[in-house]
């Protein structure tokens, strides 16, 4: 990210008292501004060669660290991480910024919050994008083994088995004795390492705990790296780790009875990119999932790498961004 941008960061109290540490740059003209929300183990700098390519063509970029990470409160209660409460927050976030047109743009957990932004505020926004992760609705979730018997039902084998150890006491302890090793399954030069680390019960756990490491993707870059881990070391995994506990101790189950049935369709454009090599959100899941659910109209683009296809192939991901927000724009003028 550009040296000047470091300083555009604010804080903001939100409605149900939570501080959020974000990045707030102005739209230039009558461009939108886009939100761009991180997932799982990330702060908001993830999103940098998108915040320097936007911003520098005058869109507005609103980048938050999200809840439990960064400069952003980590409580440890998990019914805090209530995805609609969180939503709110992001609105809190742009009414702060006095934000009208916005488009939201989502990876990983943060797909998960452009979804519930779709459903309960798509009359903010004027489209939504999820990266890798799909639009779903919601649904009480089963404990972590039958989800793992329905994986290997629908796809041959487990996606989620690295959950299995996200949800014990000791998780972030173990991570964060070992954040070396953590980060280095997370963010692989070998997508395919995650066919067994990620997808595999146990095998992170054991990996991690005996302080293991694999070869780090080159997309993280020394810099980046530096500033993940230095954000892990200070705020800890307990918070973050409640964006996964928040799911399997059924906080966010019922959910859906607050939301209208024409509400669970994406009304608005929609943008989706979907990675090839992605084995925990597979390309058999999120395609199916997009094409039933974007009634307001589907850009999909195809990436041959895997879960960090903003990180890994930035100028494909941003010119195709780019391109769909410019027919979007032409779509509600």
């Amino acid at each position: 990210m550009n040296e000047s941008l470091l300083s555009k960061y604010k804080d903001v109290v939100t409605s149900r008292g939570l501080t959020y540490h974000y990045l707030s740059l102005p739209a230039v003209d009558d461009k939108p501004t886009l939100l761009f929300v991180h997932g799982f183990p990330s702060i908001s700098y993830d999103w940098y060669h998108q915040i320097n390519y936007f911003s520098e063509k005058g869109f507005g970029v609103i980048a938050p660290d999200m809840l439990g990470y960064g400069g952003t409160s980590k409580p440890t209660d998990a019914s805090l991480f209530l995805h609609t409460a969180m939503a709110q927050d992001l609105l809190d976030i742009l009414d702060a910024e006095k934000v009208q047109k916005t488009i939201g743009v989502g990876h990983d957990w943060g797909s998960r919050m452009i979804s519930i932004l779709s459903m309960k505020h798509s009359d903010r926004f004027l489209g939504f994008a999820w990266t890798v992760v799909p639009y779903d609705i919601y649904a009480p979730f089963p404990p972590i083994d039958v989800v793992l018997g329905m994986n290997i039902k629908m796809f041959g084998r487990p996606l989620l088995g690295y959950w299995k150890f996200f949800e014990q006491d000791s998780a972030p302890q173990t991570i964060e004795k070992n954040l070396e090793s953590l980060i280095s399954v997370v963010y692989p030069d070998d997508p395919d390492s995650w066919l067994t680390l990620m997808n595999q019960p146990g095998e992170i756990q054991a990996f991690v705990e005996n302080g293991k490491t694999t070869k780090r993707g080159s997309y993280l870059t020394d810099e980046h790296h530096s500033l993940l881990l230095e954000s892990l070391r200070k705020g800890g995994l307990t918070s973050a780790l409640n964006w996964y506990r928040c799911t399997l101790g059924g906080v966010n189950d019922r959910i859906m009875e607050e939301i209208p049935e024409e509400n669970q369709f994406i009304r608005k454009p929609a943008f989706f990119a979907v990675a090839k090599k992605d084995h925990v959100c597979v390309y058999d899941y999120g395609v199916p999932l997009m094409k039933k659910y974007a009634t307001g109209g589907l850009k999909m683009v195809e990436f041959e790498g895997g879960h960090w296809v903003h990180l890994e192939e930035p100028e494909t991901f941003n010119r195709e961004l780019e391109g769909w927000i410019r027919d979007t724009l032409q779509q509600v003028c």
